[in-house]
């Protein structure tokens, strides 16, 4: 009697060709054969000889599912959400934003990729993730620098108005007028007083001209009626360095940035521009305390391109107020001189309006030109 094909077949290698010439010869020992070969099954009505259709179908009927519904969930799972930061790692931009995002990923899960696209003070973040698909999935961080484009700047290759809509503001901080800590000027109306008698005179240093604390300090010399000069260094850093050194007669600097030299007695704050006195400088009084119209804060908030669905923006505002909420975030904020806000999407709207409205007449009538 001629071998077993069943045996044959189970001896071959599986990716061995023959094995599909040897099926061919089932018949000639499906009668007699026992050898229990893999690949078909013996009916004990006949001995007859049949493929496993039923079970291959229930195999590839699986297999199709289990597809089908990797598909879907890789379909609604939640995706990243892209934040644009304009300035550096460790600024205070970049601080909040992470401060922010960290904690609405421990609360929900949900993943945040901050990528900061630095340069053209903030041009190029913003420009970017204003021509983004408007999809949810990108999103930037703005501050009080980007209501000032319109008026720093004649043509801008996006509308700063319409095409990045407001979702949630962070948090607002007090800049602080600085002077060094042995200087004669013991407050603000001591400070108002030897500028006028003396104007051009006294002089202020900022971040480089057409910077958020160039800007804001022309709005001190606006309101209360002052002619100090502006002299620019290439960061706040070296501004604070040059007070300290005696070489500039004053600052008027974010709070983190003021924060330092006052806590180490090498600096002096003479007031705060917020309404209220700030906990990080429970000693500073406000402007308004001391007669002087000056009202202005450093905020830092999200914004997503034109377009992008309310249920995005909506659901990142309530994240984000949800996060602010966290005793571990207050104090985070806190450290910082900063406040956490709690804005509705549409009041983020108006106050970002408004914001560009005075920035754009305050720099227009103030002169300030920057390169293009």
């Amino acid at each position: 009697m001629a071998p077993c094909v069943c045996r044959e077949i189970s001896s071959l290698p599986r990716t061995c060709g023959a094995r599909a010439t040897l099926r061919g010869r089932f018949a000639a020992c499906a009668a007699s054969c026992t050898w229990p070969c893999p690949t078909v099954s013996t009916s004990a009505a006949g001995r007859s000889w049949r493929l496993d259709v039923k079970t291959l179908r229930n195999r590839v009927l699986a297999l199709a599912l289990a597809s089908l519904s990797f598909a879907a969930s890789a379909q609604t799972a939640p995706r990243a959400l892209r934040i644009l930061v304009p300035f550096s790692a460790g600024g205070a931009s970049d601080t909040y934003t992470r401060i922010a995002t960290l904690k609405i990923s421990e609360q929900t899960g949900k993943t945040f990729v901050v990528e900061n696209r630095t340069g053209a003070g903030g041009r190029i973040a913003w420009e970017a993730a204003a021509k983004s698909a408007p999809d949810g999935t990108t999103a930037a961080l703005i501050d009080a620098t980007y209501p000032m484009l319109p008026g720093l700047y004649d043509k801008l290759p996006w509308d700063v108005a319409g095409d990045l809509v407001p979702a949630a503001m962070i948090a607002q901080t007090p800049f602080v007028i600085v002077v060094n800590a042995g200087s004669k000027l013991e407050s603000l109306a001591a400070l108002i007083a030897d500028a006028r008698a003396r104007p051009g005179k006294l002089n202020f240093g900022s971040a480089g001209v057409g910077s958020v604390i160039h800007v804001v300090s022309e709005l001190f010399n606006a309101n209360a009626h002052v002619n100090l000069t502006h002299i620019p260094y290439k960061g706040m850093s070296d501004a604070s360095v040059a007070l300290q050194a005696r070489q500039i007669d004053l600052i008027i600097a974010a709070s983190p940035t003021a924060l330092g030299p006052i806590r180490g007695g090498k600096a002096r704050g003479l007031a705060v521009s917020t309404e209220r006195r700030s906990a990080a400088f429970p000693g500073v009084p406000t402007a308004l305390e001391q007669g002087v119209d000056y009202l202005v804060t450093n905020w830092f908030g999200f914004a997503f391109p034109k377009g992008t669905p309310k249920e995005a923006i909506d659901t990142l505002r309530e994240d984000v107020v949800r996060a602010l909420a966290a005793p571990d975030v207050r104090e985070k904020l806190a450290a910082q001189g900063a406040e956490p806000s709690n804005f509705t999407p549409g009041e983020f709207a108006r106050f970002l309006k408004e914001d560009t409205r005075r920035w754009t007449e305050l720099i227009r009538a103030s002169g300030i030109k920057v390169e293009p």
